[in-house]
Order: structure tokens, then C-alpha cells, then sequence
């Protein structure tokens, strides 16, 4: 019976196989790729398109996004700014939903505005994105009636417009700082020529304040077309039901007899070498980014899919031969990766990017030429090669049977909706991924890293942190040292002598494991070991294939005194920089880039040990490291030297920072005479060396082992208890009677007004603080109550006073804390800055005395118990509350503790909290302003 049962699994195996290859020869026949066919795509009869997608991952969840294919590119001169105004303006009123009847109706629905409810502008679409909480009739009726009226029916008023400046010039407000100046600077040089580098999609303040109502009608009525617009539905839906909905509520859009305009979207290619050079005072690292410029042909060939892939393993060759490049040349190079992207529609841009930690520009370019004129010379290396497509077979083989989530199945969509391109099937990639990476050869991806360096658009990005421009190589000089280095032989590919390919056996004697309690609701068994140790277990296959181990205990940095704050904080840091044990980082790379392995100290305020996570058959690395970390940990001094000097730099670059002085001057107000990360100084770290470090890692960390173990993820119970018997088992646990000490945060009397800020714009920030103690049901009450807040902030200061783009309010009450607090943020106009401080204490006042709106809490309730379902579903989000229900009580006690408090929470008990943190808080505010 055995022998027959196992000839017929096996010609069921043959069969599969068998059917596999007919699949592959079924593509390969086609010759191009074919849309997902469980996606359904169409046009109407007035040319909307639409693509439907039926996926019940998660159950009864829907996700909808309407995309118009214009977006900043599509403006006239006297219009930049306003494809984004248009968006803006969607929400402000059309032809069903006047006003805020819109957001008002979908947040009755359970949809919380800035996440559910949203839309972004960028160069070349605009999309609006609705995430349904179930897929109720009635609000996939609501959503789709919403969606047809931003597709043709927004009613542009001048009241409603005036109103919403204000709004858009906060976000251009908000969106201002050094990163965004120097981004614009590298893509005026990147795009010159194009009309990209004229057309920002916030637009610009004068367009903003002043564009009539007319010319932001005459865009909306000009690109929202309906042979301009595209709709995604992706969830637990019923495909035909949505097209039904779809032709019904879309007929009213007309269809337009002239095609839409063509907009120019390429970008010159100059033939030759570049050199460029910016400069942003409050940018302190020097950087080198040398470029490579092709255009970008649409390509649905089979051939152009084989292309890709090749392209995808060339990326990880070179980034895994930079990592070498950076510790040759670690005395001035900080960082080396390589990269390619879109730059604009028609143009890719290939990357080889130098984060320097001296300005020593020629001769980072000089590295770069050399490496590539290395890689030209000799290609790259068979056995290269074939550990990489080793790599992605086992990658590929354990995406095959992956859960796709209606999310992402919906960015994926509508991804390929805005740029036209076409979205292939999960088993279509599966197949063709499985024959090509058989067929792939090392002339494949030596050829397609030759296509890479041989274009003639060339270009090196110096970034300099002194005004001063340095003296650098030119065009000349680049074009001349490419050509030499090129023309010398180069060093042969060598991989360092000390890389290790395979961790060391770990010397233990294995002890017993015992399994004490099972929690059957959350799938959980406990086990004691031998050592005293607990092993909490629970199997987790929501991630599958995919393991998470940690080791905790209490302690953390407010368990050390103060003097050593600091000095800790760098010592895990360095350590973990440094290896483990006796093995350099760098020497197990090779280890790293086989599969993901990641194992790291912890180190917070109250709780310190080690968190890693792997592939399933990888768990054994995980506890090896561990292992390797706590008996032998050390810092060397070449990474003590290159921290020392980084560090350095950016002390001095911190003192000159407004938004790091602003946030140093607040911490030392609230938490006088305490130590936070914001008031390390010069002083501090010209006190430390390695050696110093090092002890301070093995004295607080390596030297405290009473460990609670938590193991989630896919991985059987035996298997875990085998591998806990050798790895935690027998770990020696030591104890030092350390605990932390929870600080009280204060509030100062007086408001904190700093000025320094470059940009026109003020920070302000509204902290409450109150001792008291915990519970979970009222630390969530209070959370929900900090998000009625903001939602009342965000109508009285962004709707009412157009003072602001948005407005975040956080209340909480962590369990190792002794205090409830509060935190409102905003930006603003410097001028506005009292009166909406004042109006912001006005809200605060009226729900002080008059209390909650009950519809806007049963909005708030229904919308949080969607992202705690969700939060229950994810391996992270479960482990979470485990091992704080762990570290705190011992038990499973305070699992789902904030669901539970979500299904019993009533309006009256979260107002009885809210009002009494709000009567007994202390207040106070602090405010950043530009410099004078």
C-alpha cells in the first residue's frame, strides 16, 4: 500500500510538473507579456477605463483609487500649482457633496481622513484614494457616487477656493527645508531642458495666492476627461456587480471627440560628460553622485522581461562588490550603493551614489572609474553569478504561493493605470521567473552592464557642505580619467581573505525545554528552560516562511546613572557595528547576502536584549549570532575613529541646526537635569574610546542574560523546541538587580520661542502632561480621545482658518511611564502663530467642558478597530503585544488588551478620561520661528 501511495504522489509530482512547463511553453509562445488575467480591464463607451480586481485577502476589505492622467506637466505657465489646487479643491465641494458633506459622509463610513481618505498631484497624474473598511453595499454605493464626481462634477466656487489657498500655500509651507531645496537644485541640473524642471507639482506661492478661479476650472475641465481617467477597484468585491455600478454612474461623462494633448516628456540627453556642483548650508556631508542617462523604451517583449531580470541581478552584483569598495577605501567613504529609477517618463537614470566622510571628491569618482573599468575588463564571476540566481530561485519558489493583500494589489494597479504600463500575473511571473533563471548566462549580465556604462550621458554631482565650490575634476578631466582608467589594467576581483561563508558550530552543551501552559486563543505555548529561562512560542504563518526571535529583560538606558546615558547608547550602537565576536561585519557579508539575516541589540528606555528575524531555515543563524554576541563583544578602533569623526561633524553641524536646538531647548525644559538623546555633547564623546565602550557593553548588556524568549513565526513547535534546547537553553543567565526608573516629564512655566529657522515658517508645538497611573482601557480611551482632538483641530484650523495643511495630536500613556501625555504639532505662517495657538487652546477648552460628538467618536471607534484588526494580523504587530503582555504581568493577560478596550468603549467612559486629562494637565508651548 505504501509503495503505491508513493508512485502516485509521485506521478501527481510529474503531473504538476508536466503542467508547469505546458503554462511556460504557453508564454514563451506569446512572445510579449499579457495583463493579469484575474484582473478585469476595459473601456466604456466614453473611454474610462477601469481595472477590477477580486481578492478576498483581507476579508470584506475594499480599496479604490481613481486616477486622472494629469498631473504638474499638464499646467500652462500661469497655472503651476494647479493640477494640485484641482485635488485639493475635490474635496471641497461637488455637485452631491457640497461642501465638507464629502468627508463628513465618509468618515460616517468608518474612513479616517489622511488614511483612508486621500490624494496626492505628482508631475504626471493625480490619483484619490479611498480604502473602504468592509465591502457593505451601501459604502462601495457611497464611494463610487464620490468618485463620479470628482471625475466630472467639482464645483470650483470662489469662496470654497479662496478658503483652500491657504491651506495648499501650508503645505508648500510645510514641504520647505534644506533637503527640498538641494532635491531641486540636483533635479534642475538632472532634467535640464525639460519641462520637467519647470513644473514642481506643489507649484509655486504667487500662482497659489493669486491664480483666478477660472484657470483652475479650465484645467479640471480640460484634463478630466473620461478618456483621461482610469478606475482600480481591488478587494472583496464582485468583479461584474462593480462594472454594472460603474457604467450606471460614469454614463454622465461625455465622450470628447479631439484626443487628449501630448505633453513633451523627455528629458535632452547631453552626449558627454557633465560636472555639477551644489551647495545647502544645512546639508553637512559631502556626497558624490556620478550618473548615467538613457532613454526609456516601452517594451512588453518576453525579451525586455529577461532584460529586467538580468538588470535586477547586474544591481545586486555591484551593490555586493560596492560593500568591498567601502572598506578599501573606508577613509573617506562612508557609504557606496548603486541604483536605477525613473527620471521622468522617458528617461532612466542609473546610479552609483558616495556618501563621503572627507572631501575627497577626485578621489571618490576615481574609485568608481576604476571599479567599473574593473567590471568591464573581467566581468563579473561565474560563482557570483550562480549565488545570486541560487538566491532568487529560492526567493522565486517561496513567492509562488504568496498572499497577495488587497493594498498592494491595488498600488500595483494603480501604478500600471498611471503610467500605462502593463501589470503581469503573480503565476505568469512565477513561470517565466522559474525558466529564465535557468537560462540566464555571466554574458547576459556582463552585457548588460557594459549597455549601462556605454551611454555618452554622463554625469558627476558633487555635494559640498561649504559655500566655497572645491576644486574638482571638470567635464575635461572626467571624460580623460574615464578614458584611462579604462585603458589600465585593473585590479583583479579578489574577495577579502577573512570573508566566512558559513557561521561557526556553536560549542554548548543543549539543555531541556518543558512546555508549561498552552494559550489556545492565541495560539501560544510556554516553556520553561533549564536554565530558568522562558520561551514563549506562538506558530505565526500570516508572514509565511519568515521567523522572528527576541530575548528581553528589563533594564534599557534609564537603569544605568546618568553619566554612562550616552556612552551606552553609542556602545550598542558600535558594537553592533563593529560584528560579533571575533568576526568583522564585513567578513560575514558573504553570509548576509545568501538570505536576509538580521540580529541586533536592543536598547530603549526600560527594556534591553536582542531582536532578529530570518527565513524559517535560517533561525539556527539567528541564535548562532546571538551566541557570537554575548561571549565575546568588542568595539575596534578604526570603528571608534570613524563614528569619533562623524560624530564630530555633526555636533558642529547640530549647533547650527534650529530644529535640533529647538528640540534640545524643549527636552531640557520638560526633563530638567535628565539626559535625553537630543544633549549629547563634544564633551561627552571626547571622554570615550573603544575600549571604554566596550566595557560599558559587556558590563550593562552581555553581563544581564536573564532573558524572556519569544519565537514567533512559521516554524513547527518541535522544531522550535529543538533548537531553544541548544541555543536558549543553554545560555548561562546572569543578573545584576538593575531596574529602570521612570522620569517625569514637567511643564515649564513659561512658552519656549526659538528663532533660527531658515524657511518662512513656524513650528509649534502644544505639549499636556499629568502623573498618573496605568491602565490599558484608559491609556486607549485617552488615544481616541487625542484623536477626536485632532479632528476638531483639523476642521477649526484647516478648514475654518485655512491656517494650516494638517495638524497631528498624540495622547497616550505607555505602561513604563508614570504620566498621561499629550502632543499637538503644527506648522504655519510665522504671523498666524498666536491666533492659532489661541484657537487651538479654544478646542481644547470645549471639550474640556461640553465633551465629545458622539458621531465623530462611533467614527473614530469603527476606524481604530480596523487598524487594530489589521495590527492583529501582522507577525510584528501580534509579537508586539505579546511580549508586552509578557514583560509586564508574566502572562497572556494583556493580549488584544486594546481590542478589548475598543469593543467596550462607550462615549461616556473615554469623555470621563479625556476631560479629567484635560482639567488636571499642565500646558505648554513652544514655538520655533525664522531667524531675524
Amino acid at each position: 500500500m505504501k509503495k503505491i501511495l508513493l508512485i502516485t504522489g509521485m506521478l501527481f509530482i510529474l503531473a504538476a510538473c508536466s503542467g508547469q512547463q505546458t503554462q511556460v511553453n504557453d508564454l514563451l509562445k506569446m512572445k510579449t507579456l499579457r495583463y493579469d488575467p484575474a484582473i478585469e480591464t476595459g473601456t466604456l463607451n466614453n473611454g474610462f477605463r477601469y481595472f477590477l480586481a477580486e481578492n478576498s485577502t483581507p476579508e470584506k476589505k475594499v480599496y479604490i483609487r481613481l486616477v486622472v492622467n494629469a498631473g504638474s506637466m499638464n499646467e500652462d505657465d500661469d497655472q503651476r500649482g494647479v493640477a494640485h489646487i484641482v485635488e485639493h479643491m475635490a474635496f471641497n465641494g461637488t455637485t452631491h457633496f457640497p461642501g465638507n458633506k464629502l468627508i463628513r459622509d465618509l468618515e460616517k463610513a468608518g474612513l479616517k481622513f489622511g488614511i483612508d481618505i486621500n490624494a496626492f498631484t505628482d508631475f504626471e497624474n493625480t490619483v484619490y484614494t479611498l480604502n473602504l473598511p468592509d465591502n457593505d453595499p451601501a459604502k462601495i454605493n457611497l464611494a463610487l457616487d464620490i468618485v463620479a464626481d470628482w471625475a466630472g462634477r467639482v464645483t470650483i466656487n470662489q469662496a470654497d477656493l479662496d478658503a483652500e489657498r491657504g491651506v495648499v500655500l501650508e503645505e508648500w509651507r510645510a514641504r520647505l527645508g534644506a533637503m527640498l531645496r538641494l532635491g531641486d537644485k540636483k533635479s534642475a541640473i538632472e532634467m535640464a531642458g525639460s519641462r520637467y524642471a519647470l513644473r514642481d507639482p506643489i507649484g509655486d506661492a504667487e500662482t497659489i495666492q493669486h491664480v483666478s478661479r477660472k484657470r483652475v476650472a479650465d484645467f479640471y475641465y480640460r484634463w478630466y476627461r473620461p478618456d483621461n481617467m482610469s478606475l482600480v477597484v481591488a478587494g472583496d468585491i464582485n468583479k461584474q456587480h462593480i462594472l454594472s455600478l460603474l457604467k450606471t454612474k460614469l454614463t454622465m461623462l461625455s465622450v470628447r471627440k479631439d484626443p487628449p494633448e501630448m505633453i513633451d516628456y523627455s528629458v535632452p540627453l547631453p552626449e558627454h560628460w557633465r560636472a555639477a556642483f551644489v551647495h545647502e548650508d544645512e546639508i553637512r556631508t559631502p556626497a558624490v553622485e556620478i550618473s548615467f542617462f538613457s532613454p526609456y523604451q516601452e517594451d512588453y517583449s518576453l525579451a525586455r522581461y529577461k532584460d529586467d531580470l538580468v538588470n535586477q541581478i547586474m544591481t545586486r552584483l555591484i551593490n555586493i562588490r560596492l560593500q568591498h569598495l567601502e572598506k578599501e577605501n573606508d577613509e573617506f567613504i562612508s557609504t557606496a550603493n548603486y541604483y536605477s529609477s525613473a527620471t521622468g517618463r522617458e528617461t532612466i537614470q542609473s546610479v552609483f551614489s558616495l556618501q563621503l566622510s572627507d572631501e575627497k571628491y577626485d578621489e571618490a569618482t576615481l574609485s568608481i572609474f576604476n571599479f567599473l573599468a574593473a567590471v568591464e575588463q573581467q566581468g563579473f564571476t561565474q560563482a557570483e553569478l550562480d549565488e545570486e540566481l541560487e538566491r532568487l530561485t529560492r526567493l522565486n519558489e517561496k513567492q509562488k504561493d504568496k498572499t497577495i493583500y488587497s493594498i498592494d494589489l491595488a498600488a500595483d494597479m494603480m501604478t500600471a493605470a498611471a503610467s500605462h504600463q502593463l501589470l503581469a500575473g503573480q503565476n505568469d511571473k512565477f513561470l517565466l521567473n522559474r525558466y529564465y533563471l535557468k537560462n540566464i548566462t555571466l554574458a547576459d549580465v556582463n552585457s548588460a552592464f557594459h549597455t549601462m556604462t556605454a551611454v555618452k550621458s554622463r554625469l558627476v554631482m558633487i555635494t559640498h557642505p561649504e559655500k566655497i565650490q572645491p576644486q574638482a575634476m571638470d567635464a575635461a578631466a572626467l571624460e580623460k580619467n574615464w578614458i584611462k582608467s579604462h585603458r589600465l589594467p585593473q585590479k583583479k576581483w579578489d574577495p577579502a581573505a577573512e570573508q566566512i561563508t558559513e557561521l561557526p558550530d556553536i560549542n554548548v552543551t543543549a539543555g531541556s525545554v518543558k512546555l508549561i501552559r498552552t494559550v489556545e486563543e492565541y495560539k501560544i505555548r510556554e516553556y520553561q528552560l533549564s536554565n530558568g529561562s522562558r520561551l514563549i512560542y506562538q506558530y505565526n504563518n500570516d508572514n509565511p516562511g519568515k521567523v522572528f526571535f527576541k530575548a528581553l529583560t528589563p533594564g534599557g538606558l534609564r537603569s544605568v546613572p546618568d553619566d554612562d546615558y550616552h556612552a551606552l547608547r553609542i556602545a550598542v550602537s558600535l558594537t553592533d557595528e563593529t560584528g560579533f565576536g571575533r568576526y568583522p561585519l564585513s567578513a560575514l557579508q558573504a553570509v548576509f547576502n545568501k538570505s536576509p539575516v538580521v540580529m541586533s541589540t536592543l536598547l530603549d528606555e526600560h527594556q534591553q536584549g536582542f531582536s532578529g528575524w530570518a527565513e524559517t531555515d535560517n533561525l539556527e543563524k539567528i541564535l548562532t549570532l546571538f551566541h557570537l554576541k554575548l561571549n565575546e563583544s568588542r568595539i575596534t578602533e578604526k570603528v571608534w575613529r570613524k563614528y569619533k569623526s562623524e560624530t564630530d561633524k555633526q555636533l558642529a553641524e547640530n549647533n547650527k541646526d534650529s530644529q535640533h536646538l529647538f528640540m534640545q531647548k524643549i527636552s531640557a525644559l520638560r526633563y530638567p537635569g535628565k539626559h535625553t538623546i537630543y544633549d549629547a555633547t563634544q564633551q561627552d564623546l571626547d571622554a570615550l574610546s573603544a575600549e571604554k565602550l566596550t566595557q560599558l557593553y559587556e558590563r550593562y548588556i552581555s553581563n544581564k542574560t536573564d532573558f524572556t524568549y519569544f519565537i514567533t513565526g512559521d516554524i513547527q513547535p518541535r522544531d522550535a523546541e529543538k533548537i531553544a534546547g541548544k541555543y536558549l537553553a543553554s545560555v548561562g543567565v546572569k543578573k545584576d538587580g538593575r531596574k529602570p526608573v521612570a522620569i517625569e516629564a514637567g511643564t515649564p512655566e513659561t512658552p519656549l520661542i526659538v528663532r533660527g529657522l531658515q524657511e518662512p515658517r513656524a513650528e509649534v508645538e502644544i505639549y499636556l502632561v499629568r502623573k498618573n497611573g496605568w491602565r490599558p482601557d484608559n491609556a486607549y480611551y485617552l488615544e481616541i480621545g487625542g484623536e477626536l482632538i485632532q479632528e476638531k483641530l483639523r476642521e477649526k484650523l484647516r478648514e475654518e482658518a485655512s491656517g494650516v495643511y494638517s495638524v497631528t495630536a498624540w495622547f497616550w500613556h505607555n505602561p513604563s511611564e508614570i504620566q498621561d501625555e499629550g502632543r499637538i504639532m503644527f506648522t504655519c505662517a510665522p504671523e498666524r502663530v498666536d491666533e492659532l495657538i489661541a484657537l487651538s487652546e479654544r478646542v481644547l477648552t470645549e471639550f474640556e467642558h461640553n465633551g465629545i460628538d458622539r458621531q465623530v467618536f462611533r467614527n473614530k471607534i469603527v476606524q481604530s478597530r480596523d487598524i487594530l484588526e489589521r495590527t492583529r494580523h501582522s507577525v510584528t504587530g501580534i509579537l508586539e503585544d505579546i511580549e508586552r503582555s509578557y514583560m509586564l504581568t508574566g502572562g497572556p493577560l494583556l493580549i488584544g488588551a486594546s481590542l478589548r478596550a475598543n469593543e467596550k468603549a462607550s462615549p461616556e467612559e473615554t469623555e470621563m478620561v479625556l476631560q479629567d486629562f484635560l482639567r488636571h494637565a499642565g500646558k505648554f508651548h513652544a514655538v520655533l520661528l525664522p531667524a531675524e
